[in-house]
């Protein structure tokens, strides 16, 4: 995968708060983790060491950066960048972190090994996901790039429920590496370019809406549970029961009463009595859709009767905001496409 990950410059895309490193020291001690506040407070995330390997006096000049460091946030997602410029060892430390880590390589490669499994070498081609559980290791090349999203255990093993529709024994275990080119991975792919996109955008079209924020980090995690293999992957290839109109309507109904609101899939599921994959199967079945889309669908039907109802002062940003639209000229084009006609048509009659 051609990931592109910094400017010229080597420095991470606007939407990261970055740390510039020209002290081992200072990397190695882990004091650079003040300049990334807002991002990644939790004291569990100070249990990642890092190491430069094969010191070399005069290997880089005084007024080079040995490191990169970037640290953003997608919803419910921690997303760290690191750039290092030597060889560099990153390990989990003391009790752990329990959430998961997907990591993107731009450039470069790292070798990952954890207590008791064999060692695998991750490039621009293979995905990893792994667990932060002690004596985890991540050895880096030299001009080694890589994006990593961190993952909450809990946020991740809620929606394996969902999905199952039932209470899970353990939390997954994932095989931890991957082929970025496989075709099952086609929509977890899209969703990790959308976010590297969006991380470097200058105006960025939805990290700034809580509700559409929910929304991309509920889809990507969903995703990931049902294009990686993990321990429950056989389970979620089993058929599944195909749920009764009735559920349909609980289910529209908790959308209806909820657009103004962050909805999460499975929220939707508890409120109509079924799991996540019996919630897509209705969709598609009764309305030949995906619940992800009737949820935008029911976005911009309220959105119509907003725009018809208010007064002359409303503006087409303030509806779309309200409404879980972080980008006006989407929220245009939805509602051009849904209606055929454009907001601003709505509102230059209501002025007129």
């Amino acid at each position: 995968m051609d990931w592109i990950l910094t400017d010229k410059d080597g420095s991470p895309r606007s939407g990261f708060k970055t740390a510039s490193i020209r002290d081992l020291q200072e990397l190695e001690s882990g004091s650079y983790w003040p300049q990334l506040r807002p991002y990644f407070l939790r004291p569990e995330y100070h249990r990642i060491r890092y190491s430069i390997l094969g010191k070399t006096a005069g290997q880089l000049a005084p007024e080079n950066d040995v490191s990169i460091r970037g640290a953003s946030k997608a919803g419910e997602l921690e997303v760290a960048f690191v750039a290092d410029q030597l060889a560099a060892k990153m390990s989990i430390t003391g009790i752990g972190i329990p959430d998961y880590c997907l990591t993107i390589v731009g450039k470069g490669a790292l070798t990952f090994s954890e207590k008791g499994r064999a060692a695998h070498t991750i490039d621009p081609n293979l995905g990893l996901i792994y667990r932060g559980i002690p004596e985890t290791d991540l050895t880096s090349t030299g001009a080694q790039e890589r994006v990593a999203i961190w993952i909450p255990q809990a946020s991740l093993t809620q929606r394996l429920s969902a999905l199952l529709g039932t209470p899970v024994a353990g939390d997954p275990e994932f095989y931890p590496v991957f082929q970025w080119d496989k075709e099952n991975l086609m929509v977890l792919r899209h969703l990790v370019n959308v976010l590297m996109v969006e991380l470097q955008a200058p105006t960025p079209t939805f990290l700034g809406n809580e509700a559409a924020n929910r929304s991309f980090s509920d889809l990507l995690i969903y995703a990931l549970l049902r294009s990686l293999t993990h321990n429950y992957s056989n389970q979620l290839e089993r058929p599944n029961f195909a749920p009764a109109p009735g559920v349909l309507r609980r289910a529209e109904a908790y959308i209806r009463a909820n657009v103004e609101e962050p909805i999460a899939l499975h929220d939707v599921a508890a409120a109509a009595g079924c799991s996540v994959r019996s919630l897509q199967i209705v969709f598609r079945k009764f309305r030949e859709t995906t619940p992800l889309l009737a949820i935008r669908q029911f976005r911009l039907e309220a959105a119509r009767e907003a725009l018809r109802s208010s007064d002359s002062a409303v503006t087409l940003t303030a509806v779309a905001l309200r409404f879980g639209f972080s980008n006006p000229g989407r929220f245009t084009r939805f509602y051009k496409a849904a209606f055929g006609e454009s907001p601003l048509q709505v509102i230059s009659r209501r002025r007129a």
